[in-house]
């Protein structure tokens, strides 16, 4: 029977993001599916197939540039309407962008949208009076109406926040706090003022349901003063019941056909699946990551089922405190959870696809989740990098336990095992035990 390093001999290093979360929920049937097997659906293994530069990790990007309220925009100076132009919209944000909820924003979901204008303030449209609030969504349709309008729909709002640039805020790439003390002096690309600045505001639209998580709700977009940069963004929504009536939600209108143009919810996928890529794919991809580019050596893939089967009988084997092998009782996988050294697809939640891949170069072995972008393009989620240890690993995953799945050399030892989690904040951490 194998031997094992000692767990304490073994230099591990956290690459990405920090500490772990709680487990995930349940499904239905579909979640028994095991990765690799063809579905009732017909669908097959997830064949990935890597374009260009994989993304760096939104916490090791450099910051960006604050935005700066925008000269020669005074409340008074600029028109009361602002013409939008037909154009193409980037709906949406990059899976991995901080603040992002993929149940809830679209992953640069492209539309054309028509031409439009909207009202360059909120309700009433006069920079001398504050914006009305405490009405709801109905109410605040009648009140457009009678001004000759209508309330916006959530695409035209998000097209007018992100401007002819298509920037993350309003007027810039990050947010400047500033705006939330003035807003009416800080404007989008297109001369919008206090979009996303210091409060939430109705849209004519929906957020279409996702079975047994989120009802049909009225789309929210924009933010409070309070709250923290990141959900300043323009493409963030929120889902509201239509009937409230908060005193931090105010609305603006929008005038001309309004754009029939939506955003489709995510629904649930199967939780795992055999990823079919290949070695070299998988060494494209790691050179392309600062931090792992330096791995050195060729890229390999644990062999199954037979380094599995080592993963376990490491459990079985272990060193007694004299240093001579003392037997222990039959060590399985938990019930229902499947054994593994393939490469994993992951839907952890709706709208979120994880690419999981295990393997070794020389005498490192590595877990590395990447997360899955719109043209098969991939971003860099977490990492976890065994120095001097070659491995093997497997991965353990219970198709019914959506947000978590086990790593092991040594399945369930302490310090040679751990888990790829799903956190409630939708970031992706490798974590040991």
């Amino acid at each position: 029977m194998p031997t094992r390093t000692p767990a304490a001999a073994v230099t591990l290093l956290l690459i990405a993001l920090g500490a772990a979360g709680a487990a995930g929920c349940n499904r239905g049937a579909e979640q028994q599916q095991q990765a690799g097997e063809r579905r009732p659906d017909g669908s097959a293994p997830a064949k990935p197939a890597p374009q260009g530069k994989v993304l760096e990790a939104a916490e090791n990007e450099a910051p960006a540039a604050s935005a700066r309220p925008q000269a020669g925009a005074a409340p008074q100076g600029g028109p009361a309407r602002i013409e939008i132009p037909a154009g193409k919209l980037v709906a949406g944000s990059t899976p991995g962008d901080k603040g992002r909820d993929p149940t809830l924003e679209p992953a640069l979901l492209e539309v054309e949208l028509g031409g439009f204008t909207i009202d360059r303030h909120l309700y009433p449209n006069d920079p001398a009076q504050p914006p009305l609030t405490g009405v709801s969504r109905a109410r605040a349709s009648e009140l457009c109406q009678q001004a000759g309008g209508r309330l916006c729909t959530e695409l035209e709002w998000e097209r007018a926040c992100k401007g002819p640039e298509g920037t993350p805020y309003a007027g810039g790439a990050a947010w400047d706090p500033a705006c939330a003390k003035a807003p009416a002096s800080c404007v989008s690309g297109f001369g919008v003022a206090g979009m996303g600045a210091a409060l939430r505001e109705w849209t004519a639209s929906d957020v279409a349901p996702i079975e047994n998580l989120q009802p049909k709700a009225a789309a929210v977009r924009g933010a409070t003063a309070s709250a923290s940069g990141v959900d300043h963004r323009c493409a963030r929504r929120a889902a509201v019941d239509p009937t409230a009536s908060g005193e931090d939600i105010g609305f603006r209108c929008c005038h001309g056909a309004p754009n029939a143009a939506s955003i489709p919810s995510p629904q649930w996928q199967q939780t795992f699946r055999r990823a079919e890529i290949g070695p070299q794919q998988v060494a494209e991809m790691l050179a392309l990551v600062p931090q792992l580019r330096d791995l050195g050596g060729e890229i390999s893939f644990f062999k199954e089922p037979d380094d599995v089967n080592t993963v376990l009988g490491r459990a079985r084997t272990r060193l007694s405190p004299s240093g001579a092998p003392a037997s222990q009782p039959e060590v399985n996988a938990p019930p229902n959870t499947t054994l593994t050294t393939s490469p994993l697809l992951w839907n952890p939640v709706p709208g979120e696809e994880v690419l999981v891949v295990t393997g070794k170069s020389d005498d490192d072995a590595f877990i590395v989740a990447f997360l899955k972008l719109p043209g098969d393009r991939y971003r860099i989620a977490s990492s976890l990098l065994l120095k001097g240890d070659p491995g093997p690993i497997a991965l353990g995953f219970n198709g019914y336990v959506r947000r978590r799945l086990s790593w092991a050399t040594c399945w369930d030892c302490r310090g040679e095992s751990g888990n790829v989690t799903y956190r409630d904040d939708n970031r992706v951490v490798i974590t040991q035990k």
